[in-house]
């Protein structure tokens, strides 16, 4: 991506060992991976990557070369054996996929093998063997995910992992833990993170190319807040468009960027294909890089970003730190967090938990509803949800009833709420007005909810009485 503004930010680190390592990264393409034998990676030797970098490489040509001399079948039974030579101790070994998303080797997970797991996500959300798979797709390189350590009590910790394409069926992997580096982000720092990149590409798509690229550069804009900015490229060249911290950038194509273990943040110098663009290029998504943090004293801390392309010709999005994240969530709560009361705000909380839910995935998301201290739980006002067979998935303020079936729930007047709720979310979003016990008054008052459908699985919602005014209004 912008590795530019990385040598600008590390150039004031104060390790010169550290900058020159990080310069030699940072100069060299995301070709497709040779042999460690050729002693290059992308165009750079692997003595310019760290040893964490260099030993998976490593390791993973021992396990291609072991195909070539072995074949499919026998290479997979090795890999499969936790007393096998692919397995060094409890922190290196090789696992192996289809180009389909099945899982053909786990030596630590043997019931995972024959599984298809192509929709499996890490700790915040990420489908990252999708994302594997894409990038083994290319021709192979880095990739990070967060995933339970069995080292530290399953305690969810990043990993760095080097992806080697075998051939058009199969590709295979190792990772090393990168445990020192903080890489969970909170709800409250991912609901932003959505609400920001989602917003800019309303406004790209209701104001001109021009005006919206004007915007998103203004330094002083609103697009602008703290250290959080957007970035903009085009699809065509990898040019960037709009970065509002570094104006020079702007109309320069960018390739070949890597970030400091070796991860493709820019399109290849050779292929044109990598880079965080391709995910861009899927329409939406999320992706990790290590960047460096100036709140931490420009060291690396890993980044969590979130793309969307704003129609066929450019793409928008920007990225949080952990720290950053947790620390603007916690700042945030008094405002930010305030419930919604006009049917106006209603909607857009309920339609912010829906993006938010189709980029993070019904079970992570599920889980943050579910939290009382979170974003998603505003005084009287929380969102709720259920899949389309009526069963309970989210219900922060009674959570013995999750997992039940409560279609056929009813109000005083005998009206059959969730099924009323579940049509309009079946035909897309729409209110509903009914009749319901405000548990902070004890009383039966007048409700509006308002559903979504998340996709064709699940819909959820939430919902504001009326107050006394509202209600003269309405009569």
């Amino acid at each position: 991506m912008i590795y530019a503004e990385i040598v600008s930010t590390f150039m004031q680190a104060r390790s010169l060992s550290f900058t020159f390592l990080v310069m030699a990264v940072l100069s060299a393409g995301a070709a497709p991976l040779p042999s460690a034998e050729a002693g290059e990676v992308g165009g750079m030797d692997l003595t310019d990557l760290p040893e964490e970098s260099r030993s998976l490489v490593e390791f993973a040509d021992r396990a291609l070369e072991y195909v070539r001399e072995n074949g499919r079948e026998r290479a997979l039974e090795e890999f499969n054996d936790p007393r096998g030579q692919f397995v060094v101790g409890d922190l290196r070994y090789v696992f192996a996929y289809d180009s389909n998303g099945t899982c053909l080797a786990q030596p630590f997970r043997p019931g995972s093998v024959g599984k298809n797991q192509i929709d499996l996500r890490d700790e915040n959300g990420f489908l990252f063997v999708q994302n594997l798979n894409r990038l083994a797709s290319q021709g192979g390189g880095f990739a990070y995910y967060v995933r339970p350590n069995p080292l530290h009590h399953d305690s969810p910790e990043l990993k760095l992992s080097y992806i080697a394409r075998v051939d058009d069926d199969w590709w295979l992997g190792t990772g090393v833990w990168l445990s020192d580096v903080s890489a969970v982000f909170s709800a409250d720092a991912r609901l932003d993170l959505v609400r920001f990149v989602d917003g800019a590409v309303d406004y790209a798509r209701e104001n001109e190319r021009k005006r919206a690229l004007e915007a998103f550069n203004d330094r002083n804009g609103s697009f602008v807040d703290g250290n959080q900015y957007l970035f903009a490229y085009d699809f065509d060249e990898n040019r960037v468009l709009a970065h509002p911290f570094q104006p020079d950038l702007v109309g320069k194509v960018r390739r070949g960027g890597l970030d400091i273990y070796g991860f493709a943040m820019d399109p290849s110098v050779e292929t044109g294909l990598g880079g965080i663009r391709e995910v861009a290029i899927d329409g939406t998504g999320l992706v990790y890089y290590m960047y460096l943090d100036p709140a931490r004293d420009t060291t690396p801390a890993i980044k969590l970003g979130y793309v969307r392309a704003v129609d066929d010709d450019w793409w928008l999005g920007s990225g949080i730190y952990p720290a950053e994240g947790d620390q603007l969530g916690a700042e945030g709560a008094s405002s930010s967090y305030q419930p919604p009361a006009t049917k106006e705000e209603l909607a857009a909380f309920v339609e912010a938990a829906a993006s938010f839910a189709r980029i993070f995935g019904r079970d992570l998301a599920t889980k943050d509803f579910m939290d009382l201290q979170g974003p998603f739980v505003r005084g009287d006002v929380y969102i709720f949800a259920a899949d389309f067979n009526g069963t309970s998935l989210a219900l922060p303020f009674l959570p013995s009833a999750v997992g039940t079936n409560r279609l056929d729930l009813q109000n005083s007047e005998g009206v059959r709420i969730n099924r009323e709720m579940r049509a309009i979310a079946e035909d897309g979003s729409g209110f509903f007005e009914y009749l319901w016990t405000n548990p902070l008054t004890g009383g039966e008052e007048p409700k509006t909810s308002y559903v979504t459908k998340v996709d064709d699985g699940w819909w959820l919602g939430a919902g504001i009485y009326l107050r006394d005014e509202e209600r003269a209004t309405k009569a």
